[in-house]
């Protein structure tokens, strides 16, 4: 395998440095935890769900296990709910609006200090006002979780990766897919061959909207692994084998904004040495590893996001260092195409195992840090669960929303397309989406979630003709636009754009227009740009005066306007 060395070099500290401080919280401390974030009340601010364990006493020793979700008021985080007796830890938490209610569920996995043997998986319902518990089921340890929709009906679904163990079996590692069908979800056992100790990812690598996966870990014998897994008409064909990573985490980003996602693993090799490398992606999906040096680092954890507010992917980690806490950043150079070592101030150095994970908590349009982790400077070894402000007084200004929404459906698959979006910092190629599709205007019942590609498409029932929806768009700091103007696709607009042909499509020289006078037409390039076209007597549009690639045909005809994607080869 190919591999390129990318030298970390120090910079100044008034270009690299990122400064911050401790926001006081109402949160307890966190003991072989896990998080994440998201808007469960929908007031527009960040809040938290933490798996873990506690010393419930102050005694000085862990002793129970504890799960809590943290509300946002804005200002600091303050304890919301707890999920009672059933709680994990040493396992992963995530949130997930299994039922497309517009509040976010739970799922977790782990196991309790109140059973250490029958580990567990558990589904709770937001009722608005608390967590229900509507499913226990055999979970797993030393894994993540990963929320996706994988099979493109709008309801997400979910996998689990890491430790099972099986009475009268022993213990396994396996990847399990659990499939969103409305009604509950279908199992598939061993999706994947599963791993421990270390980390997946569901992701696009190819940009063809089919979700491919990424996986590194211990396999069931002990040996390391690392393996890319890419999206063949819904199956999952194993195609790369990549440096393998025994112990590690793993995240992605479209770091170099080429418009394909990156990976980027830190951890530790089946010998026992670190391996940290960004894998750029060269739009295939095959990923080159650009080795990073970041120092003899263990019980790593890593997250993503701009760091330096120049609008491209930089990251974060945390771990141990020569039995020291570390915290790093690792700042992308645009210009050489490089990750420099950054300086952080104003945080506690909390060790793994622990957390890491970048978001703007008060909405200021910088990415906050909330870290756990043991500091093992103090004598009694506490783990600790902090949020650090960023103190960074750049502007930032939200992205704009896309502002061209091209929607067609061929039988049950409805093809969702958009260009326009853009922002101050992040480029255009750089930016993720949240889509958004309800069946009245401002629903969101049929699905609401992140994608990674200007272009998303549902295989939805067929009783579903009537489909309204917009988009958001998100930058490299996690800042989201405000929803895009709303897009619509009824049943008479189906109908005529079943009469509606352009052709040929691709063409060099000129397209034509079958299925109606076309009394107005408008071209736009993907990154939004209106473009100078006219419609001649015999419904043909010359465009051999435009560059290769893929563009916006909207066409008004009879009042009605439709678009068409367009491809000039």
């Amino acid at each position: 395998m190919k591999k390129i060395y990318i030298l970390c070099s120090m910079l100044p500290v008034g270009i690299m440095a990122q400064n911050f401080t401790e926001v006081q919280t109402s949160m307890n401390n966190f003991y072989y935890s896990a998080a994440d974030i998201a808007d469960i009340d929908n007031n527009g601010t960040p809040d938290i769900v933490l798996n873990g364990a506690i010393d419930s006493d102050g005694d000085g020793n862990v002793d129970s296990t504890y799960n809590e979700v943290y509300q946002n008021n804005g200002t600091t985080l303050l304890p919301f709910v707890g999920l009672g007796a059933d709680v994990t830890h040493l396992g992963d938490i995530k949130f997930i609006d299994y039922n497309n209610d517009g509040l976010m569920d739970i799922i977790s996995t782990g196991l309790s200090y109140m059973d250490v043997v029958n580990y567990k998986q558990y589904r709770f319902k937001n009722t608005g006002t608390g967590f229900v518990k509507e499913a226990e089921l055999p979970g797993k340890i030393y894994g993540s979780l990963e929320v996706f929709d994988f099979n493109h009906d709008g309801k997400t679904d979910y996998a689990i990766n890491g430790t099972q163990y099986a009475h009268g079996g022993g213990f396994g590692n396996r990847l399990d897919y659990y499939k969103n069908t409305g009604a509950g979800f279908d199992l598939t056992e061993n999706w994947v061959d599963g791993t421990q100790s270390g980390s997946f990812k569901v992701v696009d690598l190819n940009n063809d909207n089919l979700l491919d996966l990424v996986i590194i870990g211990s396999d069931i014998n002990g040996d390391a692994v690392s393996k890319v897994y890419m999206n063949q008409s819904g199956v999952l064909v194993p195609t790369q084998d990549l440096a393998p990573v025994a112990v590690g985490k793993i995240d992605f980003a479209d770091f170099n904004a080429d418009g394909f996602q990156d990976i980027v693993v830190i951890g530790r090799d089946g010998n026992d040495d670190v391996y940290s490398a960004v894998l750029i992606n060269d739009g295939n999906g095959a990923l080159t590893p650009q080795i990073i040096p970041v120092g003899d680092i263990s019980d790593v954890a890593l997250s993503v996001g701009d760091l330096n507010n120049d609008g491209y992917y930089d990251f974060i980690i945390s771990g141990n260092e020569n039995y020291t806490a570390v915290v790093k950043t690792y700042i992308y150079d645009v210009s050489n195409h490089i990750f420099n070592e950054g300086t952080i101030t104003g945080i506690t150095k909390l060790g793994g195992p622990g957390l890491v994970q970048l978001f703007d908590c008060n909405n200021d349009h910088h990415p906050d840090i909330l870290l756990g982790g043991f500091d093992w400077s103090a004598s009694d070894f506490p783990s600790l669960t902090k949020i650090f402000r960023n103190n960074s007084t750049e502007s930032n200004a939200k992205p704009a929303a896309p502002t061209q929404l091209n929607l067609t459906k061929n039988g049950n698959r409805f093809n969702f397309t958009w260009s326009g979006a853009s922002d101050d910092k992040t480029p255009v190629n750089a930016l993720r989406y949240e889509i958004t599709v309800g069946s009245t205007q401002g629903a969101h019942d049929i699905a609401k979630y992140v994608v990674t590609t200007p272009s998303w498409f549902l295989e939805l029932d067929p009783s579903i003709q009537n489909v309204y929806w917009s988009v958001k768009s998100i930058d490299a700091s996690k800042v989201y636009s405000d929803a895009s103007t709303q897009g619509v696709l009824g049943t008479d607009e189906i109908k005529s754009e079943k009469q509606l042909v352009i052709y040929p499509n691709p063409t060099s020289d000129k397209v034509y227009i079958k299925g109606g006078k076309v009394s107005e037409a408008e071209m736009y390039s993907m990154d939004g740009r209106k473009l100078n076209i006219s419609v001649n007597g015999d419904q043909s549009i010359d465009v051999s005066h435009l560059p290769k690639g893929v563009y916006l045909l909207q066409l008004k005809i009879k009042n009605e306007i439709t678009t068409r994607k367009l491809t000039i080869k």
